[in-house]
């Protein structure tokens, strides 16, 4: 069984372990500084009242955050394939009392989300990863999105781009904004 298999298995012990540990790293108090979830959303453009998905949702770092931007008139969908990912999040969402906040597991790639659904879509912390093809989500991405709404896609690896993977889909690119590349949905 390959790392893949083991770590996106959530009825592993391994896999879950990993993953656990995988989460309490996402919540280090030191990514504060390095990673500042509020200023990473600002680049995203977020709004309050908008409906919002948040695909890998980990440990709920955004969550939190982007569901305070949203206000009670928003909602924020926030969604991960690991049943531990949304097990912490959903305690999160849960000891603050978070009322605009769905919290579920779900594949990203084919989700059971309803087409134009969403103002905004977060891919936050995900891509590149070797278990999302980026092809295959710009196409579930253009289809969940609302015509003229926004994804934004943010990540730690450098030099690394989506435009390449978006051949297949209508998308606007604009300008990078606090790190944060911005697709809009032409």
């Amino acid at each position: 069984m390959g790392i893949k298999a083991i770590v996106l298995n959530d009825k592993s012990e391994k896999g879950n372990a990993l993953f656990t540990k995988m989460l309490k790293w996402l919540d280090n108090p030191a990514r504060q500084k390095y990673n500042n979830p509020e200023k990473l959303l600002a680049g995203s453009g977020i709004q309050c009242g908008q409906t919002v998905l948040e695909i890998g949702c980990g440990s709920g770092f955004f969550t939190i955050p982007a569901s305070k931007i949203l206000g009670e008139e928003g909602k924020l969908y926030s969604i991960d394939i690991h049943a531990k990912a949304v097990e912490e999040t959903q305690k999160k969402v849960n000891e603050l009392k978070l009322k605009n906040v769905v919290v579920k597991k779900d594949n990203a790639m084919k989700s059971s989300f309803e087409d134009s659904m969403f103002d905004l879509i977060l891919l936050y912390g995900v891509v590149p990863a070797p278990v999302i093809n980026m092809s295959d989500i710009s196409i579930e991405i253009h289809r969940l999105l609302k015509p003229g709404g926004n994804c934004a896609i943010w990540t730690m690896v450098p030099f690394w781009s989506p435009w390449p993977a978006l051949k297949h889909v209508s998308f606007e690119k604009n300008k990078k904004h606090n790190g944060v590349f911005l697709l809009r949905k032409i």
